[in-house]
């Protein structure tokens, strides 16, 4: 799966990209993720060129890796940035920079560091750790240089869970809108389809702890309806058991839409998280409390890896696609 020439996109030429189809660039963005894996590979099996494998998967669309990104705890590589250099001009809605993150490399090596921090995605710490705070300082650098509508966000897993704590950070902090590609997002909470009566329980209990943290949910409220217009690309797969779960999320939002349930879960339940009531990580955020976001469902069936990365650069991929808009005069009504 390392090798380009034998699993990459090579049915999409460089001089081919429509930089206006989503579809190209999710094929180009997924590319770069994948690299980002291949690179810790590379830095594992200390190969240099010409024995790099993850040379070919971003420069077969001209993409150089400029930075890598390393853990500073086990020094592992965790995520890449590249600068897009084509022989021609580069078209405008082309992105000059991608910052990819990798997932979770289930292995002697980082099975226990990126384990510790998919433990953080659930409890809500992961935009306190030292990857999204090191990834964060690097996106801010580039911001400082560049125009933002120049630099992409990518992650797939626990990547994508980085790179949406640090959309959301720059967008509710600095009005600074990234365009973002999260494959397989992990979704740390209860599920609306697998727990339908512990969920409406759950949003209930929400909103009678708001009643009682007036400020905390007005402050919360207004950090939430900043997120409105950031719309991520959520990419998921319906047999992930780990990110399947945005589908009914936003599914069950859009049947809800003008009941009595459904004007609580938009108006307090949506943007507060159990772990911000009981204060697990102080200052954490949540990564799925999402207001917005372009869904898109892979409809193939994967038995063998819906989590994987490789399906989002598929030729023949089936997708179907949710514009999926939050309505924030609902939020008034509380």
């Amino acid at each position: 799966m390392d090798d380009f020439r034998i699993s990459g996109p090579v049915h999409l030429r460089s001089k081919d990209v429509n930089w206006r189809c989503p579809n190209d660039q999710r094929v180009v963005v997924a590319s770069l993720v994948q690299a980002s894996y291949i690179i810790e590979k590379d830095s594992v099996a200390r190969r240099v060129k010409p024995e790099l494998l993850a040379t070919a998967w971003c420069e077969h669309f001209h993409f150089d890796f400029i930075e890598v990104l390393r853990d500073v705890k086990d020094s592992s590589v965790y995520g890449c940035i590249f600068e897009f250099k084509p022989p021609f001009a580069r078209h405008p809605l082309a992105p000059r920079f991608v910052v990819a993150l990798r997932g979770t490399m289930p292995d002697q090596r980082h099975g226990i560091r990126d384990f510790c921090l998919d433990t953080s995605v659930f409890f809500g710490g992961i935009n306190k750790s030292t990857r999204s705070q090191t990834c964060l300082n690097a996106v801010r650098k580039l911001i400082s240089n560049y125009q933002p509508k120049d630099i992409w966000l990518a992650g797939h897993s626990l990547g994508a869970s980085i790179a949406t704590v640090i959309g959301k950070y720059l967008i509710k902090t600095e009005n600074i809108n990234l365009k973002a590609f999260l494959f397989n997002p992990p979704f740390p909470s209860i599920s609306p389809d697998l727990f339908p009566k512990l969920y409406i329980c759950k949003t209930i209990f929400k909103v009678g702890v708001s009643v009682f943290t007036r400020n905390q949910h007005n402050k919360s409220r207004e950090e939430f309806l900043k997120l409105t217009t950031w719309n991520p690309y959520l990419f998921v797969h319906p047999q992930d058991l780990i990110s399947a779960s945005y589908i009914p999320y936003f599914k069950r939002r859009k049947e809800l839409e003008g009941t009595i349930i459904g004007c609580l879960e938009q108006s307090v339940a949506t943007y507060t998280s159990f772990r911000e009531i009981c204060a697990v990580v102080p200052g954490s955020e949540v990564p799925h409390l999402l207001p917005s976001a372009i869904l898109v469902v892979n409809q193939n069936e994967c038995l063998e890896a819906p989590h994987g990365i490789r399906q989002w650069w598929q030729q023949d991929v089936s997708l179907e696609i949710h514009n999926c808009e939050f309505k924030p005069e609902i939020c008034k009504l509380f």
